[in-house]
Order: structure tokens, then C-alpha cells, then sequence
């Protein structure tokens, strides 16, 4: 199994949507990002600890703010 991190901005939604299902279909995990960058694009694997930080510190965000 596999962590990604995918960044994408409007102009290239269909082709992020693309390689997310792909990602998805063959088991791994993924990130998704929506920016307002217009034309860009970045994939990058990411350790499973990078990932699990991710989610860590949504939570701790999301407590601030409440």
C-alpha cells in the first residue's frame, strides 16, 4: 500500500479525477487538494507517517477553531 498527496487547481480537474480513481482503485491511499492555482498539478508519494500527520493535525486545527 501506498500514500500519495495530489494538488490540483480548476483547470485541470478531469485529469486529477482521473489518476485519484486510478490511486484508489489499485489500494492506496491519497490526499486530495483543490487550490487556485489555475494548470497545476502535483503527485507525490508521501510515507505513511506523513500521511497519519495529515490527519493529526486537521485535528488539532479543528479544535482551535471551535
Amino acid at each position: 500500500m501506498r500514500y500519495y498527496l495530489l494538488d490540483y487547481g480548476r483547470d485541470v480537474i478531469e485529469y486529477a479525477h482521473g489518476i485519484s480513481e486510478r490511486i484508489r482503485k489499485d489500494g492506496h491511499h491519497l490526499i486530495e487538494y483543490f487550490t487556485d492555482a489555475d494548470g497545476l498539478m502535483c503527485l507525490e508519494e508521501i510515507s505513511e507517517d506523513e500521511f497519519l500527520d495529515h490527519f493529526k493535525k486537521i485535528k488539532e486545527h479543528y479544535k482551535k477553531t471551535k
